[in-house]
């Protein structure tokens, strides 16, 4: 069933629950309604779009390491050493700065494969199973999705709801559609009594973290990402939590 948001109201609290944050979002050019099987590809390719967008930070910040500088410096003295041509060495550091270019995009394509692999890769059954406290949802403008948001129980901490699968299409973006979306989720939450909401994102997604400040989540701890290539290049990842409660709260 499609539905137009008109408004959505729920209640945060922020730290030690001294402080309350109200929010209403009024939204007319777009709606957001419960995912159906009909928007499996749809819902796929705007993650994987969205995902996508990262590579080009990821690889500003692999450059940015002291060891990968040393290494280049290193490289680029020995081309000068062995070639009797400025202009070559030149050349063979751009296409080691390549090679490491394709690097990253390759273990970005395994990051996006996992994440295909998982929750996305039956969604109904990952979230719209009857009886269980999760769903996921996806904005529409003109009949077609441009945005996602998905809400279910953590894996990583019982007792806890994750926020996931927040995307919303690059020409869509800067209008309030994320936060909106965000707050469908919250709002489901708050009407099936969850108390406490995570969500995991990455350093490279500064613009979504100021969204999360403004919504009432706060960092509560950050980690490297545990995997080989992601400790090499110190890639964090935070998590953010926030308390939510119900208006009779």
């Amino acid at each position: 069933m499609k539905y137009m948001i008109s408004s959505c109201l729920v209640v945060i609290v922020k730290g030690n629950g001294s402080q309350l944050k109200k929010e209403k979002s009024v939204v007319m050019w777009y709606q957001i309604r419960e995912y159906c099987d009909s928007d499996y590809s749809a819902v796929r390719e705007v993650y994987s779009t969205g995902f996508g967008e990262h590579v080009g930070a990821v690889y500003v910040h692999t450059l940015r390491q002291h060891w990968v500088q040393a290494v280049l410096l290193g490289l680029y003295l020995l081309f000068i050493l062995f070639s009797t041509s400025f202009l070559a060495s030149l050349l063979c550091l751009g296409g080691v700065l390549l090679a490491g270019r394709l690097a990253v995009q390759y273990f970005f394509e395994q990051g996006l494969q996992l994440g295909l692999r998982e929750d996305l890769q039956d969604i109904q059954a990952s979230y719209m199973q009857p009886g269980q406290v999760s769903c996921f949802w996806v904005a529409e403008s003109k009949g077609s999705v441009v945005g996602t948001v998905a809400l279910l129980p953590c894996v990583e901490e019982p007792g806890a709801w994750e926020l996931k699968r927040i995307s919303v299409r690059k020409e869509f973006r800067g209008k309030g559609l994320a936060k909106a979306l965000c707050w469908t989720a919250l709002r489901f939450a708050a009407s099936h009594k969850v108390r406490r909401v995570v969500l995991f994102t990455s350093l490279v997604q500064s613009v979504a973290h100021k969204l999360y400040h403004k919504m009432g989540f706060h960092k509560e701890e950050e980690f490297v990402w545990p995997s080989l290539p992601a400790r090499l290049v110190n890639f964090l990842v935070f998590k953010y939590a926030c308390k939510v409660m119900c208006d009779e709260d």
